[in-house]
């Protein structure tokens, strides 16, 4: 591990001289609500490019959706590449606000910690990346923020880095996705999500013809036994390194409805179907899985099934030795006295986009704080400032390592 430079000591200096800033930018962040299929996220991206551009740093709004548009934030030179940051502006619903501790828009300050939704996903990190690239700017030193929208509706990057990467407005030397933790994540597991449709036979429920079975068919327990069967496929372990602790997982049911009347046997029922994959069991091994089960209830209980993809991501990781991860790794040492470990993240995200480009990804790494999807979701005060050094420094260290 080396020892800090003496910029790398004026990057630390002035992050630490900016903490009250980005703590009330974050609030800022906070206090403007972003909820995916609720509100556009173009309230959140220009209060990112106003603060960006008081720091004195190069801010662009862009985007398919007008509404729905990036924030791109460059400092130093723009021709040279350099280091990205990545945060995502959309966020979950807080669910029922009562409760919460304290309101989830409201930015509250209390033992310590920001409470607020998104407050470690992913508007923590932005808040902590912006200041890093400003003290970057001071320096001339060539990094990259990316804030995109719709994350949370299947980390499809359909109107974030698919359209920063035909602009041309995405490259970089390495990139690090601003959630929080302080694990380097050189990857994550794939997420295949389904629809699952299924027709009955619709009769009153007081007929003799369904108390003797000569007509109907319950679509609702169809998709019941459809779904009970999902639920007890058990995958092994994974044997590639760094997803062995992971199996592929099916989470069936997570939405259901169906029927019409208490008095009709249901004609139709709709599922979604959540899952998680590993190398060894892909994609392709679950579509096989979940065609097996829906021929079996179907040939049983006379009914059809429809079955819709929603999302399809595949799980990818960065080659290990990449320089961004050491860089990282030495850094947060030298910062806060622990070194971290590198893994593989359970839930995916859009890093998987970064890796295809050729990016070595850090699929999360960010501010300390918990409740993320949750209640009371919080980043912890001191760790913007002090993720907010760790991006700065480690910037300068990938760029030396690539020759900068």
């Amino acid at each position: 591990m080396n020892p800090l430079s003496t910029t790398e000591k004026q990057l630390q200096t002035d992050v630490a001289a900016s903490r009250n800033d980005m703590i009330r930018f974050c609030r800022a962040l906070l206090q403007t609500p972003s909820v995916n299929g609720v509100h556009d996220e173009i309230a959140v991206a220009e209060v990112i490019a106003t603060e960006a551009r008081v720091l004195g740093v190069t801010a662009e709004i862009t985007g398919i959706e007008p509404r729905r548009a990036n924030v791109v934030i460059t400092s130093g030179d723009p021709d040279e590449y350099g280091m990205v940051l990545v945060g995502h502006t959309d966020t979950v619903p807080p669910g029922d606000e009562t409760l919460w501790t304290y309101p989830p828009y409201s930015g509250t300050i209390a033992d310590g910690c920001i409470y607020g939704r998104g407050a470690v996903d992913t508007k923590g990190g932005i808040a902590a990346s912006l200041y890093a690239l400003a003290a970057l700017h001071k320096h001339n030193i060539p990094a990259r923020l990316v804030c995109v929208p719709d994350e949370e509706s299947g980390a499809t990057g359909t109107l974030g880095i698919k359209h920063l990467h035909r602009e041309r407005l995405l490259r970089g030397t390495g990139a690090i996705y601003a959630y929080s933790g302080q694990t380097i994540h050189i990857g994550h597991r794939g997420l295949l999500r389904y629809r699952l449709r299924c027709h009955g036979q619709s009769v009153h429920t007081g007929s003799p013809e369904w108390q003797e079975g000569t007509a109907g068919a319950s679509a609702v327990m169809a998709m019941a036994d459809l779904l009970l069967r999902m639920e007890n496929t058990r995958f092994a372990y994974d044997s590639q390194p760094y997803f062995d602790r992971f199996k592929t997982t099916i989470t069936p049911g997570t939405i259901i409805r169906g029927g019409t009347a208490v008095n009709i046997v249901p004609d139709a029922c709709e599922a979604l179907v959540d899952v998680r994959t590993t190398p060894d069991n892909d994609a392709a091994a679950v579509d096989a899985v979940v065609q097996e089960h829906i021929a079996a209830v179907a040939a049983q209980r006379g009914v059809t099934f429809d079955v819709e993809q929603m999302n399809r991501l595949p799980a990818v990781m960065s080659a290990p030795d990449a320089p961004i991860f050491e860089a990282l790794a030495d850094v947060t040492q030298a910062l806060t006295g622990e070194r971290p470990g590198l893994a593989v993240a359970g839930p995916a995200n859009e890093g998987y986009l970064l890796v295809e480009l050729g990016i070595p990804t850090v699929c999360g790494f960010g501010p300390q704080g918990a409740g993320f999807h949750g209640i009371d979701e919080y980043v912890e005060v001191d760790s913007l400032a002090e993720t907010a050094a760790i991006f700065a420094i480690t910037a300068v260290r990938l760029a030396a390592a690539n020759g900068g």
